[in-house]
């Protein structure tokens, strides 16, 4: 039972943001707009309304009250990790079938290693592949594999997929598009949709030619990534200019 010397804090909204997790602007500004305060960890655990932080344990929610919010749910881990949210695909994919092909081959690094390797060689080393990390953002550790191009057999915390070579271009440049989505509970669902997408593009055009497999800027559409090149132009206003 939570008392009212421990309900004292919330008498001025509050929010926290963990040392395990990067302070990102545009949530300290939002929570700033909306009314919040930000607090340090020495203000003690009942201190906050709001925790941004890494996935957490379930075994810790049972230290939180009805007063405080996380931006994660507990087992949220299984979509949010590329190796978990794939080898859930995968599942379903074998109960329902080709209702669930969406996305490209993949291979957990690395206890599909051979898999991956009697695959390719079945294929005749045609496709490429392109290597991420199981948990990481920001186009952090991503790059291409050639065709022929092998990799170590004990690189763990890795998958790789198969590239999809042909993909839908704008003006030559390899793009994608998002749409935000937040869920705020699972039972009853409720998930709410941004009006706007967002599209993100590369800054260099698009080839497949051998040298350009380690050039980012071609492959990858992460804003982090290319806001980095150097004929990147930024919009200011989020309106298309005439001939951008």
């Amino acid at each position: 039972m939570v008392t009212q010397a421990q309900l004292q804090p919330y008498s001025q909204l509050t929010f926290r943001i963990s040392d395990q997790t990067h302070t990102y602007n545009c949530v300290v500004n939002t929570m700033k707009t909306a009314g919040f305060t930000l607090v340090t960890t020495g203000n003690g655990p009942l201190s906050w309304n709001m925790l941004w932080t890494t996935l957490i344990r379930p075994s810790k929610l049972s230290f939180m009250n009805k007063y405080q919010k996380l931006n994660h749910f507990a087992g949220a881990w299984q979509i949010g990790s590329k190796a978990n949210l794939w080898r859930n695909v995968q599942k379903q994919r074998r109960k329902h079938g080709k209702d669930f092909d969406i996305a490209p081959m993949t291979y957990i690094l690395p206890e599909d290693y051979k898999r991956w390797k009697n695959d390719r060689e079945m294929n005749n080393y045609k496709d490429m592949y392109i290597l991420k990390p199981t948990a990481s953002s920001c186009g952090r550790g991503i790059r291409l594999v050639g065709k022929k191009e092998e990799l170590s057999n004990k690189k763990g915390g890795y998958l790789v997929s198969k590239y999809i070579a042909k993909p839908h271009l704008l003006r030559g440049f390899k793009y994608d598009l998002r749409i935000y989505v937040v869920v705020t509970c699972f039972e009853p669902l409720k998930a709410y949709m941004f009006q706007d997408g967002l599209v993100r593009l590369a800054t260099q055009p698009y080839s497949t030619g051998k040298s350009t497999l380690k050039k980012r800027y071609v492959h990858l559409t992460n804003y982090s990534i290319n806001k980095k090149a150097e004929n990147y132009v930024k919009n200011t206003d989020g309106v298309q200019k005439d001939g951008e």
